[in-house]
This record gives structure tokens, sequence and C-alpha cells, in this order.
């Protein structure tokens, strides 16, 4: 007798034996109970998960004389002749080669012939997205319109190749891929009744290469079997991904974690030593990009187990991968990657076209980014003292005593050495100390400042909370005046509204360097809108030390750098 594969001798017979598509069989089964079958029926859906094989067990259900619940009983005369390819009521039709209009013309003609021994007379039409137009039309009123005893089934894989006009007058029913893990029991049972010796992780990777259509699983493991008959030795997995050209899970763990950590060498190292052993890269591509998936929708849900196919031991490894990745960073890399898997495909030097991708994507993925700049720049602003200064690298030099101190303007260089002296006061500026003694304002200002004076001295303040924007905002005002309760500053009304914002969020911050300044607690700052306000340039805003900064910025190396990178130029320059 000859041998028959796998994929054939273990074709399911009835509705209870189909894997992974409960909801159609449920669904069907209920029709014929119910006696409310259509007369034609679309199944769509990748290859190899089952359309055909429920397109025929529904045809043996509905002629068989002894069904139960909706399941043909595979014994009587009927479902003998349908499962042997015999019966002369269910005829399968291949699209693909009977496309054109003759043919359709012909099968036109048949339907008005009763069953010879069943109920229905029922065409399963294989790859039906290949009719030309012609036959479609052809067929079309016999579809919307056959007689009581006909039935068409129509399988197809591309679903969106159907005329719309044939898909309303069908009961649509769309297969699913079949999960890894289902395929791997349907592989192990069949291991274990033909007694074939082979590793669950073999069976693992075989159900991964099937890639969620049964009959391509049970094909590779046929081909499994033949490649290593006549060997006493168990089938290990490493049999399986060198036979099939597929890449290990640790291999995959070592080259994913290259790319989400940027290290280029790995990546060009783990790339050649896949290749070099014969690995089948557009696979190894696919993978790549599974296992990022996985890190991702470990990154973003609580439960991944519910959404990736993949065993327990992989999705713990997501995890694990997962929490030292930023989740920006996943989402670049699959959003460039997966646009170019076409690429790959039609490329002639496939390792090369794979590293340049790759490559291409993590320089993406881990450059710095504009929002990432504003970021660190908004934690800038919002910190305080000069402890914020200090965690910034910035190395201080107190001359003691240094109980007030002044920063001396420097290059923009964060990491050079600042050198603070202590301000000296003027006699004529100074005001004796107030005694202990009950009074309206327990404090008095050190000094006697005019508005501007007060004003300029508040906006070089900010150079120690290094607070750049927050000065920059400032410089904006019009001192007006002075008094122990409080300082007026005017502003334009035509000004940024969104600069006053924050210059009124941060009044607490300034009416403390305030008050440190004059050492007057109950002095307040109080910002006015005018019409026609113009700021005022400050003594240390002059032409000439405008012009020396921005001759020290020219120069500085950090600046040129920041410039090269985002391709920017300096628009203003304010002292």
């Amino acid at each position: 007798m000859a041998y028959q594969v796998i994929a054939r001798k273990w074709r399911p017979q009835k509705f209870s034996e189909v894997v992974g598509q409960e909801h159609i069989v449920k669904t069907l089964k209920n029709e014929i109970t119910l006696n409310r079958t259509a007369h034609a029926y679309l199944f769509v859906g990748p290859r190899g998960i089952g359309k055909t094989t429920i397109a025929r067990i529904f045809a043996k259900a509905l002629n068989c004389r002894d069904q139960k619940n909706g399941e043909p009983c595979g014994k009587c005369p009927s479902c003998i002749s349908i499962t042997d390819g015999s019966s002369l009521d269910v005829i399968e039709i291949d699209g693909a080669s009977n496309n054109s209009v003759d043919n359709v013309r012909t099968l036109r003609d048949e339907v008005h012939y009763t069953p010879v021994g069943g109920k229905y007379k029922i065409y399963i039409i294989d790859e039906v997205h290949m009719l030309s137009p012609g036959a479609w039309n052809a067929l079309l009123k016999t579809v919307e319109e056959p007689p009581s005893h006909v039935k068409f089934f129509f399988a197809t894989t591309e679903a969106h190749r159907v005329l719309g006009t044939i898909v309303s007058r069908c009961q649509r029913f769309d297969l699913q891929r079949i999960p890894m893990k289902l395929i791997a029991l349907n592989l192990r049972e069949i291991a274990d009744s033909e007694k074939i010796r082979i590793e669950d992780g073999a069976i693992a990777a075989i159900a991964r290469a099937a890639d969620g259509g049964m009959r391509d699983g049970q094909s590779l493991l046929d081909q499994t079997i033949s490649f290593f008959s006549g060997l006493d030795s168990q089938i290990s997995e490493k049999d399986v991904l060198e036979i099939f050209g597929l890449a290990s899970v640790a291999d995959m763990e070592k080259l994913v974690e290259a790319i989400l950590q940027n290290d280029p060498g790995a990546v060009i190292s783990g790339i050649h030593a896949l290749a070099s052993t014969g690995r089948n890269l557009e696979r190894l591509f696919e993978d790549i990009l599974s296992f990022i998936r996985g890190v991702e929708i470990c990154t973003i849900v609580n439960d991944p187990e519910k959404i990736i196919e993949e065993s327990d031991e992989n999705i713990i490894l997501f995890k694990r991968m997962a929490k030292n990745c930023e989740l920006r960073k996943i989402q670049l890399l699959l959003e460039t990657l997966s646009q170019s898997s076409r690429g790959l495909h039609d490329a002639l030097n496939k390792q090369v076209f794979l590293e340049t991708l790759i490559l291409k994507a993590m320089r993406i993925a881990h450059s710095a980014k504009i929002e990432d700049l504003i970021r660190r720049i908004q934690e800038i602003r919002d910190s305080e003292g000069l402890d914020s200064l200090k965690k910034n690298c910035i190395d201080y030099e107190l001359t003691p005593p240094a109980q007030e101190v002044k920063i001396s303007r420097q290059s923009f260089n964060p990491t050079e050495k600042i050198v603070v002296q202590p301000v000296k006061e003027q006699a004529e500026d100074t005001e004796p100390q107030p005694k202990p003694a009950p009074a309206p304002h327990p404090q008095t200002t050190k000094h006697a400042y005019t508005p501007e004076q007060l004003w300029h001295e508040l906006i070089d303040h900010m150079d120690k909370l290094d607070k750049p924007l927050l000065k920059a905002y400032m410089q904006e005002g019009k001192p007006l005046e002075v008094s122990r309760e409080k300082l007026i500053v005017l502003y334009d009304k035509d000004f940024e509204f969104l600069h006053v914002k924050k210059l009124n969020e941060e009044i607490k911050i300034l009416d403390h360097c305030l008050n440190s300044i004059t050492g007057n607690r109950n002095l307040k700052i109080e910002f006015k809108i005018e019409k026609g306000v113009s700021a005022p340039v400050g003594p240390k805003d002059s032409a000439s030390d405008v012009k020396e900064i921005r001759n020290r910025i020219d120069k500085n190396s950090f600046v040129k750098n920041v410039l090269d990178v985002f391709e920017g130029k300096i628009l203003e320059v304010r002292g």
C-alpha cells in the first residue's frame, strides 16, 4: 500500500477533530441541527488552517444519513464516498485551473440535475478568487438563486479579490491562524501515535516554523521524520533548527538584546554567525520582529500571555528584556523594521540588506530626540538652588567668606569649572540692621535698590538656579516701582501669554530669591500687563558683553556638536 503523508492521514473527518476554529464549527453544527443552512458559504483565511477541510466535513454532515447533533457519522455510504473523493454529489473544483467562462457555463448547466444519493448537490470551489471577471458574471445569477438542492462552498486566501456582489450572497467565515500551542499539541499526538521519538523543544520549533498553519506543521514533521529515519537517537531541537534554517531561542535572545541595547558590533556578529550556519535570513527577520513585538507587549500589557502566542518560557524572557528598555525605543524599532520586509525578500544580498536595515533602525531608535532635550531642559528649569547645579556636574570653588555669592559669566559648556567669589558690599549701599524689636516689618532691605537694579539683580540670580528660560522670560519685563511690600514689573500686552503664565507659576521661587537679595521677607513681585511696554536693556546686556558671549559660544565645542547633530543655528544671544 502506498505511503500516505501525515497531512492527509491526519486530516480531520469530523467537526470535533478540527483544531483552532471552534467559532466556525459551532455555527455550522447549529445550522445543521436547526435546518437553517444557507445556499452559499465563503471560507476565508491563510493556507493550511482548514478551509477546504471544514467545507468537506460540512458537506458530509449535510448529506449524512445518520448525523447526530450536526456531526457526520463517517460510516454511511455518503460519508465514505466523500472521504475517498468518489462522491457524485460533492464536486470539488480548483478555481485556479477552471476559471474561464466556459467552465462556469458547464457548471451552470449541471446544477439543474438532482443529486444521485444525497440530499444536496454541493460544489466546493477552492481558490475562488482566481476566477476571471467573466466567469464571476456568468456564475452570479446561479449563486444568487440556485436550485433548492444545490449549495456552493467557496474557499479563498484573498477575500479582497472576490467580487463584492458574490460576498454579499454568501455567509462569510473568517478562519483564524492556529495558535502555536495547539499546533504543538497536535504534532505531539501524531508523533506519539506514529511512535516517533522527538523532543518537546523540537516539536515547539516545528510549531513555530508552521506560522499558524496546521498543514505546514504536519508537513514539516513528516519531513523531519524522513530525514532522521533509520536513526535510533531521539530527534532534538538542534536537529530541527538545522534542517529548516531556524534560529534558537538563545540565539534570538542575544541578537534582540543587542538591538535593544544599541550594540552594533554584537548585532553584526550575531547575524554573521547565523548566516554562516545556513539560517534562513527572511525567517530570522520575522523572528526578530516577533521577539521585539513580544517585548513591546510585555511592556504595555499586564497579562501578555493572553495576546502573545509563545511558550511560558519565552514570555518570561520577554518580560525580563522589557525591564531594560524604553517603550519609545521599542516602538521606533518596530515601526522602522516592519516597513522593509518586502525589500529583504527581493534583495540580492540578504545578509547585507538585513544588517543595514537593523543598524538603521537602531540609529533612529536610540538617537537623541528633541522631546528628550525639551524634557531635560524642563527638569533643569524645575530644579532649585545650587544643589541642582551640582547634580549637573558643575564644579564650584567658593572663596570664604561666601554667605552671598555671585557667579560670573562663563562659557556655555556645563562641565567648565565656575569660580564663585563673594559679593563685595559697598558702604554707601548698606543700612544698619534693625534691632530685634517688634516692628511692622521684621526685616528691611539690605540695600537701597532702584527698580531697575533690583530687577536685574533678580534676573542674574536665575544663573545660580540654572533657569535659563525663566531668565529669558524675565528679561522681557520692565520694572516700574519698588516699595517695602512689592516690586511691580510691567509686560507688554502683546507679550507671549504662556511666558507670563510660566512666570506666575514660578512666583514663589522669584519671591524667595527677591527676599534673599533684599533681606525683606514681606517683599513680593507683582506682574502687570499694559500696552506699549518695551523691556529696557540692562547694563549687563551691553553690546560689547553680548559680542563677547557670542564669541565664546561660537568657539564652544559643546555648542558646535549640538548644532551639528540638529543642523541648527544660533538666532539670538542675550546676556
